[in-house]
């Protein structure tokens, strides 16, 4: 029989996992009917684009500068909120006949999925041992590109059903119902009265030697912490990949490699598939074998993405098989290290030495590598436009290929960082990557 604790380690980690892949049913769609947007508003693929800023602007700056709303009021009410009003909005989509409120109605979901990110990091490593934070946090992130791979897979049906229209509806109502479920199970441990092993021992030591928690940071000086700069640029550089793939790969595959539109939909999934079982996996593996080295075990993961990315460009007309493969392992490596980066490893950096902000850290990171995901959109509409879809790609595999380096340097930051408080003989303040 599991304990008290399992349970309640297993009701959060599975309302969270829920909550969080509902938001990619309110967000993936947009990619699938972008064709359909085109045709009836008579708009460019750049006009597209600005669908992309209107959802990803707004998420990305709520993270950076109101991510400490769950450090402050606690997951289950922002989580709660944010479910609720972003569901709300998108249920009403399909009802403006004006682009521009379709715009406004994106900024309105950007916003609200904003915190909930961090927010969610926060809610499931509250209730797990820091030794097993990269596990958790890989399988948590399955919710990403399984919520992508189910939400694309239902607006494929609903819109071949019923029309554009419709394909926003049931994720708006499913997503309202979340917010309650959310509001009535994520309690914190302490909340429960209870103590989870593993987490004891830092603040048992802290009070041992009778010092202070840190002071709280500001934005800028979370920025001064070692690595967390390169740790933002290479989520940047991932998630323009990402992004690119989320919201583009059905109109390539219909324009360049000449799928049709419902096939180009179900096969842009693979990319989420391939996250999907690559959280998990890369998660495990970085717990295992790279327990002293985290961003050794990313720099190998992200170096693999940028070769797939290549090697998917190069094969593009070689069939869907081959398609298939480099699609696959593109989507487990880059959202593998996404989610890892601006999940459990930003979380053990805001919350290091007591310092109690992990969903800040989370959500400076992850909302400035979300930034590269707002230009995104207009970014790839004016390049596809004006130099083709070999163009598109080629960016992308520059990206990936800087992601690696990025990841590097923060590799040596850390290795630095580490000789130098094992030279000095001294417990350091600031936070490492663990």
């Amino acid at each position: 029989m599991p304990s008290i604790l399992q349970r309640n380690q297993l009701a959060v980690f599975a309302t969270t996992w829920l909550a969080y892949s509902i938001l990619y049913f309110l967000r993936k769609p947009l990619g699938v009917i972008k064709p359909s947007l085109e045709k009836e508003f008579g708009v460019s693929k750049t006009d597209l684009g600005w669908l992309d800023v209107g959802l990803l602007l707004p998420y990305a700056l709520v993270q950076i500068f109101s991510s400490q709303l769950s450090d402050r009021f606690g997951s289950r009410l922002t989580i709660s909120l944010c479910l609720t009003i972003a569901g709300s909005a998108m249920f009403t989509f399909g009802m403006w006949e004006s682009y521009g409120m379709l715009v406004f109605i994106m900024f309105i979901n950007g916003a609200m999925q904003g915190p909930c990110w961090p927010a969610c990091c926060k809610a499931v490593c509250a209730w797990y041992p820091d030794a097993k934070l990269n596990s958790i946090i890989g399988f948590m992130s399955t919710s990403v590109f399984v919520g992508g791979a189910l939400g694309t897979a239902l607006a494929v049906q609903l819109q071949s059903s019923y029309g554009w229209k419709m394909v926003h509806v049931p994720p708006g109502v499913a997503a309202v119902a979340l917010g309650v479920l959310v509001y009535c199970v994520l309690y914190t441990p302490e909340e429960k009265h209870m103590s989870i092993p593993g987490k004891e021992v830092v603040v048992n030591s802290l009070q041992r030697i009778g010092e202070e928690p840190p002071p709280k940071k500001t934005m800028w000086q979370m920025w001064k912490i070692p690595a967390v700069f390169e740790i933002s640029m290479t989520v940047l550089c991932l998630k323009v990949v990402r992004y690119c793939m989320f919201m583009w790969l059905p109109m390539y595959l219909v324009h360049y490699l000449n799928y049709s539109v419902a096939k180009a939909g179900l096969f842009s999934t693979v990319f989420d598939i391939g996250g999907s079982l690559g959280s998990p996996v890369i998660g495990m593996v970085l717990d295992r074998k790279f327990k002293k080295s985290t961003m050794l075990g990313m720099w190998i993961f992200v170096t693999i993405s940028s070769v797939s990315m290549a090697l998917f460009a190069l094969t593009a007309r070689w069939g869907v098989f081959y398609n298939a493969i480099f699609m696959f392992l593109a989507g487990a490596t880059n959202g593998g290290t996404d989610s890892l980066l601006a999940g459990s490893v930003s979380m053990k950096i805001g919350e290091a030495n007591g310092m109690k902000l992990g969903a800040a850290v989370t959500g400076l990171i992850n909302g400035f590598g979300t930034l590269g995901a707002v230009v995104e959109g207009p970014l790839v509409g004016f390049i596809s436009d004006n130099y083709g879809w070999d163009a598109m790609f080629t960016l992308m595999i520059l990206l990936s290929a800087a992601a690696s380096l990025m990841v590097f340097r923060a590799m040596t930051i850390q290795r630095r960082t580490e000789r130098q408080i094992n030279a000095s003989n001294f417990e350091d303040k600031v936070p490492l990557i663990a």
